[in-house]
């Protein structure tokens, strides 16, 4: 049940995402794509499994939302947030932006313990809040440096 609502809600998210004019040039998206897998997978996963913060419960179903959501649902969500960041034009809504990202991804995988895909063994709501600040505040910068040295080349 959990694996078809998961599949059905990227499914509308994905199609969301590819009819809508996006200012994140074809290379950023998958630049920030690529840092997002690198920095949850590399660092986040390893860091909460070495921690036994959370765990994966068992069962192909719930590995499989596992996948689909460290992979595909949290970089889709910071590249969409990311071209609403370059719509806006004050600071403050800017700042905004990436504060309610860090609010969303935490409240999904809040969403996920709650579902049963990740067993609680010693999770706080504080610890997801860290993870996915450094998380956002990474690929951000590294985003900005890839920005710069890209536009740098064509002037």
């Amino acid at each position: 049940m959990t694996l078809s609502l998961v599949i059905y809600f990227l499914g509308l998210l994905t199609i969301s995402f590819c009819c809508y004019k996006k200012k994140l040039h074809l290379f950023e998206i998958f630049f920030i794509w690529m840092t997002v897998w690198l920095i949850t997978h590399l660092i986040s996963t390893i860091l909460i499994i070495n921690f036994k913060v959370l765990e994966v419960s068992s069962g192909s179903g719930n590995f499989w939302v596992h996948f689909f959501k460290r992979f595909l649902l949290f970089p889709q969500v910071i590249v969409i947030m990311f071209d609403i960041y370059l719509r806006l034009r004050t600071t403050l809504f800017k700042i905004l932006t990436l504060i309610a990202t860090v609010f969303i991804l935490s409240g999904l995988e809040f969403l996920f313990i709650y579902l049963g895909v990740l067993i609680n063994l010693h999770y706080r709501f504080i610890f997801s809040l860290l993870e996915w600040i450094i998380t956002v505040l990474l690929t951000f910068l590294t985003w900005k440096w890839y920005r710069y040295k890209r536009l740098m080349r064509y002037s």
